[in-house]
């Protein structure tokens, strides 16, 4: 049987030849089309992004006198406190949402800029430790944590280096930290390591300011223009912190819940202001076996 069938493909193949070579030229025509294709659409949306960064530096100011001007038409028309509200807060919502693409495009990862130092080895030699990051004075039996050896600074690290153990901190409280990253930061660098490092049960306090509430203080007249503009993304240049996102109640606590914690609850500022938001969540105890 088989020497059948070669007998009867001998001939055949020669005239095969030059059909599967033909046929081969049209399949690589064919792949190279294909991946030209693939290549030039690539290359528009690169470019696309490019301009989106490029114009961030138009889109922000025409973005901000557009809530000016809607602000103005809307208390014209005699809209409702809760309408005019609404209206301010999906505007913002677009802003972070764009806001948090393009940086998102620059940053595809946090990565700590110098190495971790101790600067008072005495400070970590306690049963509890308990870190202050960002903004404000540390409270009784906190060290304080910053990214410049300022007075009264225990660690100098970043925020997303910090120089401990996992399961060895029993409470880390951020202040006006978060907002100057991106929400992709936030997400996906800084919270898994701020509860890595929290002990079983350890806690982690999250205060931001409160965009909701700046927002209602504005609609109702108790906030200019200027101030709620500088309260939701900061002033002056990278270094004197600006603001790279916002949050609400319901989105701080979606976050925390997130990144594992829970028990998760509203705090009250102890200072009576009402601009700022605190979020405090536990991160689990061990289960036993």
């Amino acid at each position: 049987m088989n020497r059948l069938l070669r007998a009867v493909l001998r001939p055949i193949r020669p005239l095969a030849r030059p059909l599967m070579r033909r046929l081969h030229a049209r399949v690589v025509i064919w792949v190279r089309q294909t991946t030209d294709l693939r290549f030039e659409h690539l290359e528009q949306r690169i470019g696309g992004v490019q301009a989106s960064v490029g114009g961030l530096e138009r889109y922000v100011p025409a973005l901000l006198n557009a809530i000016a001007s809607e602000n103005a038409a809307n208390r014209a028309n005699v809209r409702t406190e809760a309408e005019l509200t609404r209206l301010v807060s999906s505007v913002l919502d677009e802003f972070e949402r764009v806001r948090n693409e393009l940086i998102g495009a620059r940053h595809d990862e946090l990565d700590p800029v110098f190495e971790a130092k101790v600067l008072r080895p005495d400070a970590l030699e306690r049963e509890r430790i308990s870190l202050h990051l960002g903004a404000g004075a540390p409270g009784p039996g906190y060290l304080r944590v910053d990214t410049q050896p300022f007075d009264g600074t225990d660690v100098l690290a970043h925020p997303a280096g910090l120089p401990f153990e996992s399961d060895s901190v029993a409470e880390i409280r951020a202040v006006h930290l978060l907002d100057r990253f991106s929400l992709e930061e936030t997400r996906g660098t800084l919270l898994p390591h701020w509860v890595r490092l929290l002990e079983p049960c350890g806690s982690l306090a999250v205060v931001v300011p409160d965009a909701e509430a700046l927002v209602r203080a504005y609609v109702a007249g108790g906030l200019s223009f200027e101030e709620l503009r500088d309260a939701t993304f900061g002033r002056g240049s990278a270094e004197a912190g600006v603001r790279f996102t916002m949050f609400s109640r319901a989105s701080l606590v979606d976050l925390l819940t997130e990144s594992g914690l829970e028990d998760i609850e509203l705090r009250a500022d102890p200072t009576g202001s009402t601009s700022d938001l605190e979020v405090v969540g536990r991160k689990p105890g061990r289960t036993s076996d």
